[in-house]
């Protein structure tokens, strides 16, 4: 079957795909426990299967390729997720340091102003899936739909927001303790 499906013979992929879609679902379903990632994953898939049909080898078994292709695209997604979710929680340990911190309203007022001017510089797409994300409480899928691109996408603008972000929030938290470090021993 791949050999014919290598001659662009397009009855031999469908034939492919009926046979194969359902377990690779499960597979999918298995480790990402979301029906849409699931089927977003075999569609891509597939598509870079029938798009690379020429350059993989003639004797390539493809069920085994279908396989590893899925449980590396799963655990890739699920090691994304893992490392988003932990600069959210380093974000809001920062943001948790800062209230203790107590700044004096100036201060607040100026770290408002470089968040502000920190999200303003971000590319307009990349902002705006920020700000639906974040002030607007939309999921990375609600995003993507309502802006038209893939979620892969509205995760890679997110995620270079929260780095900008990170930067900003680690210099003006480290400027702080120095002011607070400063104003204690100058006026202990």
């Amino acid at each position: 079957m791949w050999q014919a499906i290598q001659g662009d013979d397009k009855k031999a992929f469908e034939q492919l795909y009926q046979q194969t879609v359902l377990p690779l679902s499960k597979l999918a379903y298995g480790i990402l426990k979301d029906q849409e990632l699931s089927r977003d994953i075999l569609q891509d898939i597939f598509v870079s299967l029938y798009i690379r049909r020429h350059e993989l080898p003639a004797d390539l078994n493809v069920g085994g390729y279908l396989n590893n292709a899925v449980k590396y695209k799963a655990s890739t997604l699920l090691r994304d997720k893992l490392a988003r979710e932990s600069h959210h929680v380093y974000l809001l340990k920062k943001e948790q340091e800062a209230e203790l911190f107590q700044p004096d309203p100036y201060e607040h007022t100026a770290l408002k102003k470089r968040i502000r001017a920190t999200i303003d510089s971000l590319p307009e797409k990349c902002r705006q899936a920020f700000m639906m994300n974040h002030y607007g409480s939309l999921s990375y899928k609600a995003i993507a739909l309502e802006m038209g691109i893939s979620v892969k996408t509205v995760e890679k603008h997110i995620s270079k927001a929260l780095q900008l972000l990170r930067k900003e929030l680690s210099e003006e938290q480290y400027m702080c303790i120095i002011v607070a470090i400063l104003t204690s021993l100058y006026f202990s």
